[in-house]
């Protein structure tokens, strides 16, 4: 247990030391006390930094943003220890490296693949309006795209079918135009998704270095880790936790712990809640590590695998983040593997998982297995939510449910909503600007 900050009597519990337990802190008038049950801060934005080699723990992540004034923010709080760089990812389709977004690369496909893309296309028999990710797909790109790329790599992501996934989801997709698509087929350089294709990362210390950034301005409370929550009762303005062997009471209570978790330390969560709870469905996340003594200069920052027949549906390099991911001439590479928490893939040993994974990139002609210097296995039961059919009306009689309380969700797990980690600064930044509003400030 780690306290820091003033000796007031805080007024805001915080429940989570990942990036929106943090920031939200870093931005409260009023005292506060944070819990994280784990040694370190950083949840989904946690990394692994050993042998000098530095991973994201949950996968890559970049720091980038339509929100401007949030970007702005995220870039300040690293101060000195940040840079930009620019996105390189590639789709790892039969062999061939074809540019990212796929509509954005089929030039790159074998000859026969593009023409069946590009006349899927331009002769998309598909009329009636889409009402799921599947029918979008074939409604939007056409069967050849749809079924060589779009279809089977979200298959692998989400681990369910697509037809499955509500239609709200497409909002996150940009939509190629059609010269784009016709540029792409003929050769002509185009670029896809572009509110990404720069963006930020830490010098040192991987993407953890943000959490701690935020942390350093968190001054107004106390910070406790390896202080898990056990227990919460009570209601807005008397809440009542028991955390760390101790009891702490609260005017106010925010939790970022996975909304399945909270209910398991809650035991009057609302009925209405805890009966959302059994139909929101969510994936879980395993990230293979490896480090190579050696260094072949990949350019890649990412590299999408629709292939079902390879476990993994993504490899990122995390040498071109920041080149400090990895010590001079040496260089790594992380597979991401989704999977049901529990199931047949997730029981696995990590030896067997760090075995298969080696040997698909060896495969691949990535690597040569007598490089691997370092290896692990990262777990993380709650990886993405999944919007399915029931996905909407269970989360709003969640919300409604335990916001009648008055304890308030924060973060991706705790609202159910696939965030990423600027929109959990952003919903951090407005609920302190409730919060502020709504308590006395610190002497």
């Amino acid at each position: 247990m780690q306290p820091s900050g003033t000796g007031s009597v805080p007024t805001t519990g915080i429940l989570g030391g990942g990036i929106s337990g943090v920031c939200l802190a870093a931005h409260l008038d009023a005292p506060f006390r944070l819990f994280e049950k784990t040694p370190r801060l950083g949840g989904l934005c946690g990394s692994v930094v050993e042998q000098g080699f530095t991973f994201d723990a949950a996968g890559p992540h970049i720091l980038f943003s339509k929100n401007k004034d949030v970007l702005q923010q995220m870039v300040a709080v690293l101060g000195d220890n940040v840079q930009q760089r620019r996105r390189e990812n590639k789709i790892w389709f039969k062999g061939h490296f074809v540019k990212y977004p796929f509509e954005n690369g089929l030039s790159d496909l074998p000859k026969e693949d593009c023409f069946e893309c590009i006349l899927g296309y331009l002769k998309n028999p598909w009329t009636k309006p889409p009402e799921n990710l599947e029918e979008w797909a074939y409604a939007t790109f056409g069967a050849g795209i749809s079924d060589k790329y779009f279809l089977p790599y979200n298959h692998k992501i989400w681990n369910v079918e697509p037809s499955s996934i509500t239609l709200e989801w497409v909002s996150r997709i940009p939509k190629p135009p059609l010269e784009d698509v016709l540029k792409s087929a003929i050769g002509i350089a185009t670029e896809g998704y572009l509110h990404q294709l720069y963006f930020y990362y830490p010098k040192q210390g991987g993407y953890e270095a943000l959490v701690h950034a935020y942390a350093a301005r968190a001054t107004g409370g106390e910070v406790l880790t390896e202080c898990p929550v056990t227990r919460i009762e009570g209601s807005a303005g008397a809440w009542r936790v028991e955390a760390g062997g101790e009891s702490h009471r609260f005017e106010t209570l925010v939790s970022t712990l996975p909304i399945h978790e909270l209910a398991g330390v809650w035991p009057e969560i609302p009925a209405q809640a805890r009966s959302a709870l059994g139909k929101l469905r969510y994936n879980s996340l395993l990230c293979v590590l490896v480090g190579l003594n050696e260094d072949r200069g990949y350019p890649y920052t990412a590299l999408y695998v629709p292939d079902p027949q390879i476990p993994f549906h993504r490899l990122s390099f995390p040498k071109n983040f920041s080149p400090e991911c990895a010590p001079a001439g040496a260089s790594s590479m992380m597979a991401e593997i989704t999977c049901e928490y529990d199931d047949e893939v997730w029981s696995r040993t990590d030896d067997d998982l760090v075995r298969d994974t080696i040997a698909q990139l060896v495969v691949m002609g990535l690597v040569s297995p007598e490089t691997v210097t370092y290896s692990r296995v990262t777990r993380f039961r709650y990886g993405y939510p999944i919007y399915d059919h029931d996905y909407f009306e269970q989360t709003r009689r969640m919300r409604e449910a335990i916001a009648a309380t008055g304890l308030e969700l924060l973060g991706r797990f705790a609202e159910f909503e696939y965030i990423n980690s600027d929109q959990c600064v952003d919903h951090a930044l407005s609920l302190a600007k409730k919060l502020n509003g709504a308590q006395k400030p610190r002497e």
